[in-house]
């Protein structure tokens, strides 16, 4: 568009996720940034902050007029703003209207249906959804049936998403509305190319690598992977969000129970009433206490495994298995490095025309790689053999006091 490096606009660029992803694009080269915020002192000094490259602007994300002035010229818009629920497409509309291109780390879209002439979108560019999207494509890389591996279809991928951490008042809300507008489908599993709901348990005391405690796992099967499983062709795929602490998992509870007394017309009012902006700093106080006195936390644990009808017909050895961990200290320095690596295939013309899930285009060990660059104190594991400490896995369907929280 402009004729020169590629200008990537960072929308909520000196916010925690905006910064990171503007550092992750800075160390690259090649392109010019954009830094968009409220505060138009405090986007320059960001931008000043890394180097001659980018330029601060301001940008108000709620404000039609303000954002079509910043996304004027821009090739490519990163959002890094929120809240999500307030934004919805907002700014995915403005990028349209300014023929750029369009990355989001949340989901991006609104009720409003696509835009039109949209050019290349990369939505839900973050942690969860986005990393965890790509632990089932980095585990069947080279698989395949070769080195005693069987077909995707004879294989069963199960992750686990585990976090610590305060919410701020924000993060909880996005996180509340995610669960109560079909992110995904509690207690189902993905199993011969459909969704089996009913078929999972909670996990008590279950013991995830990379974890420092055992946690109450809870099968919750997304969206995203549901559609990796059936892309990559998936005799089964399980997921389980799990919570190291009590405080937590009892103040979702809590607000699931509130917002099932709500419905149709309701629901959609709790926003106003003020009812979800209560449940959101329950929220954040039982994630606090949580974490009180402990180093926060973001692990994505998976692992591939043959099925029995493979064992079967390889009577020489054991099941065979791949895992892979990813640990890190910052969850929205993760999604900055996952939204910048976004961006930048973006600008780059590596990625076609039309709307995608990051899960669904990103190179995985693209990601994996700038993650342990840009990130020195994330960990990325990935191995064939078992982990000394197996995560516990329930599959049979059952009730249970916590059931479907998530």
């Amino acid at each position: 568009m402009t004729g020169g490096p590629p200008v990537i606009g960072v929308l909520g660029g000196y916010g925690a996720v905006g910064v990171a992803a503007a550092r992750v694009l800075t160390a690259g080269g090649g392109l010019r940034l954009r830094i968009g915020g409220r505060d138009a002192e405090a986007a320059a000094r960001c931008a000043a902050a890394l180097g001659g490259a980018a330029e601060g602007a301001a940008a108000d994300a709620l404000d039609d007029d303000s954002l079509g002035r910043f996304v004027h010229g821009c090739d490519v818009v990163l959002n890094c703003a929120g809240p999500a629920y307030l934004l919805g497409d907002r700014p995915r509309r403005a990028a349209a209207a300014a023929g750029a291109d369009y990355v989001d780390v949340m989901d991006g879209s609104g009720p409003g249906g696509t835009p039109a002439d949209e050019g290349t979108v990369v939505l839900s560019a973050g942690v969860a959804p986005g990393l965890s999207g790509l632990l089932p494509r980095l585990l069947t890389e080279g698989t395949g049936g070769g080195a005693g591996w069987p077909e995707p279809g004879a294989a069963r991928f199960t992750g686990y998403y585990v976090s610590l951490g305060a919410f701020t008042r924000t993060g909880a809300t996005d996180y509340l509305l995610s669960m109560e507008r079909g992110y995904g489908t509690p207690r189902a599993q993905w199993r011969d190319g459909r969704v089996v709901p009913g078929a999972l348990r909670a996990a008590e005391e279950c013991v995830v690598p990379g974890v420092p405690h055992p946690v109450t796992a809870h099968p919750y099967l997304t969206r995203e992977l549901t559609a990796q499983a059936r892309a990559l062709g998936l005799a089964e795929a399980r997921w389980y969000n799990a919570f190291d602490g009590r405080h937590l998992l009892d103040a979702l509870n809590r607000s699931r129970a509130a917002g099932d007394e709500r419905a149709g017309d309701e629901r959609a009012g709790d926003v106003r009433a003020g009812g979800l902006a209560a449940r959101a700093d329950a929220v954040v106080r039982a994630s606090t206490l949580d974490a009180l006195g402990r180093t926060p936390y973001h692990v994505l644990w998976g692992v591939l495994e043959s099925l029995e009808p493979f064992r079967r017909a390889s009577a020489e050895g054991p099941v065979r298995r791949r895992t892979v961990l990813i640990r890190g200290e910052d969850g929205s320095a993760m999604t900055g490095v996952v939204g910048a690596v976004a961006a930048r295939e973006v600008a780059r013309g590596r990625v076609r025309p039309g709307v995608h899930r990051a899960a669904s285009v990103l190179p995985p060990r693209l990601v994996t790689d700038a993650l342990r660059r840009h990130l020195p104190g994330t960990v990325v594991t990935v191995s064939d053999e078992a982990p000394e400490r197996e995560a516990v896995a329930v599959s049979t369907a059952g009730d249970d006091l916590e059931d479907g929280v998530l």
